[in-house]
């Protein structure tokens, strides 16, 4: 069987799209509708159900996935073993991360590289809750991610984000400055993250909603902070990003203001599974440790 359509299925069952997994595996939507029905065939199952809400898997497409991801787990685990054989020397690391991740990994990935010039470091931009499943099924060695994570994972603390509200420039007056930041919301209008693209950072944002009572109408749910920050950019409504979204902005069209209270602030870093021996992880985790004088 070719790995190429289990790695399609599990993509697809993890954002339940077909446009948006076409994207994540840079093919076309018709190329990925082939290689589903062609899965499905060999396998002699249906393994999706597709409707006006998205597409969500069968039972036995449920099934199937947890076999999916432990295949792809020893493939991956396969393809290590062939390299490291080929170049004894050479670490190799997967890693998934965010945004929010930028401030310490890129630095983190310096040191390493600094240490071992020849390891090779895959990078892999995803959600959190992807991170945390690809860890439990042994795809991912490293992950960079929102804390606390649940068991068998583990996560080491390395940096603070908070909660900014994103808002068009164009909308701020000199009488208003002095406002609440939340004012904005009910006055403009909400562009929410979907849940699938975070769903930590769609839980946080929820919990501050219900906290401090804030009712809102959502204009629109957007597939990531980036086109977030567009639709705020063209004066179509306020968004909730994190700090780090200041990347990504345009600086004279976005204003991010500070939100405080609860739910505004949560600690990010590093996470792996403990329940899987990973000589290659630990080397990174233990440099983590060193730098931040744990060791």
């Amino acid at each position: 069987m070719d790995t190429r359509l289990l790695n399609a299925f599990v993509v697809l069952a993890e954002i339940g799209h077909f446009g948006e997994a076409s994207s994540r595996l840079f093919i076309s939507q018709p190329a990925l509708t082939k290689q589903i029905k062609t899965l499905e065939s060999q396998l002699g199952v249906v393994l999706f159900q597709r409707g006006r809400q998205g597409t969500k898997l069968t039972q036995e497409g449920q099934y199937l996935l947890n076999q999916s991801l432990s295949v792809l787990r020893e493939v991956n685990i396969l393809e290590k073993k062939a390299y490291q054989l080929a170049s004894p020397e050479k670490v190799v690391l997967n890693v998934g991360f965010g945004l929010c991740a930028l401030s310490f990994i890129t630095p983190l990935l310096d040191k390493f590289n600094l240490r071992y010039p020849d390891a090779v470091v895959n990078i892999k931009d995803m959600p959190s809750n992807y991170m945390e499943a690809k860890l439990i099924a042994g795809t991912l060695d490293l992950a960079c991610s929102q804390l606390p994570v649940p068991k068998p994972l583990k996560g080491i603390a390395l940096a603070e984000e908070r909660l900014m509200l994103a808002i068009p420039t164009q909308n701020i007056t000199v009488l208003e400055i002095d406002y609440h930041p939340l004012h904005y919301v009910e006055k403009l209008g909400l562009i929410k993250l979907m849940p699938e693209k975070g769903r930590r950072f769609y839980q946080q944002i929820d919990n501050y909603l219900t906290y401090h009572q804030v009712t809102s109408c959502v204009l629109q749910q957007s597939p990531n902070i980036q086109t977030q920050l567009s639709l705020v950019a063209a004066g179509l409504g306020v968004a909730f990003v994190p700090k780090s979204a200041a990347l990504l902005c345009d600086k004279k069209r976005v204003t991010l203001l500070p939100l405080s209270g609860m739910y505004t602030q949560c600690k990010i870093g590093v996470i792996w599974n403990d329940n899987i021996e990973n000589k290659e992880r630990d080397i990174f985790i233990e440099l983590i440790f060193r730098e931040i004088d744990i060791l």
